[in-house]
């Protein structure tokens, strides 16, 4: 679905025994393998990667469009329910508990953040901080206390939480400088609109937004998969800090009003008050972990 399908793929090739390079491509669903000896036969990938679910074989698979029509149905289906069910929460009067703007109260991104922290924000940040849990919790495995084991659980969280402030203040002082108009504030929100619609569709795997996929160049994806470049004692809280960047759809929204509002500090205490709504379910995921 993704670059971290490639690479998780390479990495786990690598290790076997004969390889000598790996390229994965999501864009053309191939695994090119270079190696010496005898190549693996996919019975044998599918057995390492059973559980995350790739299947490997020498030949092309078919019926794939029939199963992108039927994710593309269940696709429309769940988007209906969540339409009716924010215009049911506007003929009951709460649309503004989930609706903000630039000029919304901070208790109000807090409820946003309430809100991404037990959806999306719990599946893509949540994810990452399982995925490196593992990591954390041999990095800290001879310190003895549960403090010491939740410590990097809590750096992760502090620098998400200074990298929203910091990154919020400067988008409002781009905004200062900007001014923008409300027909470009307008077209941002069906801008941004637009492209969460295209990376859900790309994630579905429909095959015409197969190439929708805005990525870092290889060399610096593989560098950064690479644990081994990355053992200080505080790596977590530059990776809690570098989530301000992912794509998700709650935070682009708060970083688009922080943008719109025009001022370093109410950007700023947007991005948060929204990090701050985030927190509890972060938090509860990284103690579940330890």
């Amino acid at each position: 679905h993704c670059a971290s399908c490639e690479i998780l793929i390479e990495k786990r090739l690598l290790e076997l025994k004969g390889i000598e390079a790996i390229e994965a491509s999501t864009k053309n669903e191939q695994v090119l393998v270079e190696y010496t000896g005898e190549l693996p036969h996919p019975d044998r990938l599918n057995q390492i990667f059973n559980r995350d679910g790739y299947h490997f074989s020498n030949h092309p698979f078919r019926g794939k469009e029939l199963v992108e029509k039927e994710e593309l149905w269940e696709a429309l289906n769940v988007a209906l329910l969540v339409i009716a069910g924010f215009f049911l929460l506007e003929r009951l009067g709460l649309g503004g508990l989930v609706s903000v703007n630039s000029s919304s109260s901070l208790p109000s991104f807090f409820v946003l953040g309430l809100i991404a922290g037990v959806s999306s924000c719990a599946a893509l940040v949540g994810g990452l901080v399982l995925s490196l849990s593992k990591q954390w919790s041999e990095a800290y495995a001879g310190r003895p206390g549960f403090t010491q084991k939740l410590r990097p659980h809590l750096l992760f969280n502090i620098g998400r939480l200074a990298s929203y402030l910091v990154f919020g203040a400067l988008l409002g002082a781009v905004g200062q400088k900007l001014q923008f108009s409300w027909a470009f504030t307008s077209l941002l929100v069906v801008g941004v609109s637009f492209l969460m619609a295209g990376l859900g569709l790309r994630m579905l795997g429909i095959r015409s937004f197969r190439n929708f996929q805005p990525t870092l160049p290889r060399f610096i994806t593989r560098y950064v998969a690479d644990e081994k470049n990355f053992r200080g004692g505080y790596l977590p809280s530059l990776m809690g800090a570098g989530t301000f960047f992912l794509p998700c759809g709650f935070t682009i929204t708060a970083q688009g009003l922080a943008l719109l509002s025009g001022s370093p500090l109410q950007g700023g205490l947007i991005m948060l008050s929204f990090a701050l709504g985030t927190l509890p379910m972060l938090l509860t995921i990284g103690l579940s972990s330890v």
